[in-house]
């Protein structure tokens, strides 16, 4: 009679098993895939808010830089009759004289959300270039339509090197912030006191108009000027950013030479 012959047991995974493994390194799979991608969203958002608070540092630091350069001057340098003094220009002659000169307007006119200066702040960049340091330079914030078609606050600066008649308008107009939710400008007003006095700082106010044509601010400067910029919330989620500094003035008196 033949004998049978046993084949030896070889060992091997199952079906089960082989689903369970396959199963194990999906999922595995998955969470790395997931761990990658948090890293990517992580250094996106890191990225974006370091550009952000870039741009808002150099703009806060230029209108800083600006503003510190401020002057006003009267209609002896060629800008306008210093309110309540127009007694001083009631000569034929003096008043042939302004007639032929061009009224300019050197000094401030700040509201709470926008403002307008002269100041010696233009820097030539062009060899050769036919302008002065002085420069009329204006903050504002302008409701436009951006690049995906929503309707954004951008704050802009105009700025103007020539000896223009209005400080309020023209001029060549760039962005400084594509996006913000609002600027808001205060003046530092000392009142009737000697700059630099405790007086000063005890009777001294922040107030949210300044205008070098009006009397109660003719021929003088704020001492200060607190520039707060807020930036719209990140996300559905976010908050709006507030940032905040305060310039020193360093030319507050009437302009003589």
């Amino acid at each position: 009679m033949s004998r049978l012959r046993v084949m030896p047991h070889r060992a091997g995974f199952t079906l089960i098993e082989v689903m369970i493994t396959l199963a194990i390194l999906a999922g595995l799979t998955a969470l790395t895939w997931v761990s990658v991608s948090q890293i990517f969203v992580t250094r996106d958002a890191v990225d974006e808010r370091f550009e952000r608070y870039q741009l808002v540092r150099l703009a806060m630091n230029r209108m800083a830089n600006e503003i510190a350069q401020a002057y006003v001057a009267g209609p002896q340098h060629g800008g306008e009759i210093i309110p309540g003094e127009e007694v001083l220009y009631e000569g034929e002659e003096e008043q042939l004289a302004m007639q032929r000169r061009e009224p300019m307007q050197f000094g401030m006119i700040g509201r709470e959300d926008e403002l307008s200066f002269t100041a010696f702040a233009h820097v030539r960049v062009l060899e050769d270039e036919k302008a002065s340091h002085h420069t009329q330079i204006g903050y504002e914030v302008r409701r436009e339509v951006n690049e995906e078609g929503d309707v954004v606050n951008r704050l802009v600066r105009r700025s103007h090197t020539a000896f223009v008649d209005d400080i309020l308008s023209g001029g060549v107009v760039h962005t400084m912030i594509p996006e913000v939710e609002s600027v808001e400008f205060e003046y530092w007003d000392p009142g009737p006191v000697e700059i630099g006095t405790a007086r000063e700082v005890a009777q001294g106010r922040w107030v949210s108009e300044w205008d070098t044509t009006r009397r109660d601010h003719a021929g003088r400067l704020p001492t200060r000027v607190r520039i707060t910029l807020t930036m719209p919330p990140v996300g559905p989620r976010g908050q709006p950013e507030v940032f905040t500094t305060q310039v020193t003035l360093g030319m507050t008196e009437l302009l003589e030479y």
